[in-house]
């Protein structure tokens, strides 16, 4: 019901939409979010696991056949502890074991996950939404952010009709971009129209912000805001640095996942996230000398597709500390983030050092692999150095040879932006993989 709704209300005229702006945020989003209050300590952690499980053996056909009855607060963590963990290979096969038998079409709806490496479907409740919304606004606010108030320049990946770059979206109060058509031919438009606007804050994916950035810097345009938040995307410290020091403006991240398993953020752009206890629970499986495991999370907010110890395929270390729950060295889904030797010999993306001088002048490198030990890298350099790019190019390439040395590499820079692959959602894509991999 919500999504027939959405796809309702974006098919409206402009003119009717636009005072939808001013309607209060606790109308807007619903009962669920006025109900919602977002923590972070850990006092209720073992309540709300409890909540969770006895939830999903009611109601859901693997909780019934997996999770034991009769479970304590005080002994709930440990309990989960010990469940199997599941993930999207099990939802593919399956899904229907994890759906609630309380869920309709009216309550619920189906969205699909874009990161994990088969696209997955899961199932959404209605009043997810609101719940989530509490939580997303709750961060937002850390840097003054108000809804109603505050017009927000949106980086995602909108696809609009050809020739418009902007679009108005009163229910968020923000101005949308389409990054497909914005190019360095029709910047200039662009930034003329941004300009009409009344822009405090910035939101989007971190490679379409720090494209915007490296444009206002070829022609020293100053573009000051209250606010950035990166969305979807990881974003390094430096990046993080990098855009507050432009834009002078307090930057915010988060992380989370279309399964509405974990939540966190990061509110001093430090790499370090706080989780929200009143979302889920995140724990690492198999963590290394270091603690750094896969993250599996417990969803406490999406009783439609009451996942438990759900495989997100990202990695991190999990720090208790101060009553709070902190997730580091935070790193992308693993399984979109290997290139192959052989079939059976991989390496991470993070076996590739980029040297720090070809890192301050690029904006973004793509890898593409069609073939075993064979790799291409694509670099797209920042304008004002595309001068430079023979000398960066052979920087980048002794530096791989270096760490890849099995690997036979191909280099080259890319004019525009265009030449980049991207996915269906506008994200740039760091990684394509065009092998069999298992």
């Amino acid at each position: 019901m919500l999504k027939q709704l959405k796809s309702v209300y974006r098919a409206l005229p402009p003119w009717f939409t636009a005072p939808v702006r001013y309607i209060p945020d606790g109308i807007l989003f619903g009962k669920s979010y006025r109900r919602c209050i977002p923590r972070t300590n850990t006092d209720c952690l073992g309540d709300n696991i409890k909540q969770a499980l006895d939830y999903a053996r009611e109601h859901t056909i693997w909780g019934r056949e997996t999770i034991p009855e009769k479970i304590a607060a005080e002994e709930a963590e440990g309990v989960l502890s010990e469940l199997p963990v599941i993930g999207s290979d099990d939802l593919n096969t399956d899904g229907t074991r994890f759906v609630s038998d309380e869920v309709t079409r009216f309550n619920s709806y189906w969205s699909t996950t874009g990161m994990t490496k088969v696209p997955t479907s899961v199932c959404l409740a209605n009043s997810a939404y609101g719940l989530e919304w509490a939580h997303m606004l709750h961060i937002w606010r850390l840097g003054g952010y108000r809804r109603r108030r505050d017009c927000k320049l949106t980086f995602r990946g909108n696809r609009f009709g050809e020739g418009e770059l902007l679009r108005r979206d009163p229910i968020y109060n923000e101005v949308s971009v389409d990054s497909f058509q914005v190019t360095d031919k029709t910047f200039g438009r662009f930034l003329d129209l941004v300009k009409r606007e009344r822009i405090s804050c910035i939101h989007g994916y971190p490679t379409l912000i720090k494209m915007f950035m490296d444009r206002l810097v070829a022609i020293r345009e100053k573009f000051p805001v209250r606010e950035i938040m990166l969305a979807s995307e990881g974003a390094s410290v430096e990046l993080k640095k990098e855009l507050a020091d432009f834009f002078g403006a307090r930057v915010l991240s988060w992380y989370g996942l279309t399964e509405k398993v974990v939540l966190a953020y990061d509110e001093f752009a430090n790499g370090r996230f706080v989780n929200f206890t009143s979302y889920g629970y995140p724990r690492v499986i198999n963590p290394d000398a270091n603690g750094v495991g896969e993250i599996v999370g417990t969803t406490f907010v999406n009783f439609a597709m009451p996942l438990v110890n759900y495989r997100t395929g990202d990695c991190g270390r999990i720090v208790r500390e101060d009553g709070k729950i902190y997730i580091e060295k935070l790193e992308g889904r693993s399984n979109k983030d290997f290139i192959y030797e052989t079939s059976e010999i991989k390496y991470s993306l993070t076996a590739i050092d980029v040297p720090g001088e070809v890192y301050r002048k690029m904006l973004f490198f793509q890898v593409v692999q069609n073939r075993y030990a064979e790799i291409e890298v694509i670099l797209l350099l920042r304008s004002e150095w595309q001068n430079e790019a023979e000398k960066l190019l052979g920087i980048m390439k002794q530096s791989m040879e270096r760490d890849l040395p099995r690997f036979k590499i191909a280099i080259h820079h890319a004019k525009t932006a265009a030449e980049l692959d991207r996915s269906g959602r506008g994200k740039f894509r760091k990684l394509v993989q065009n092998i069999q991999t298992r």
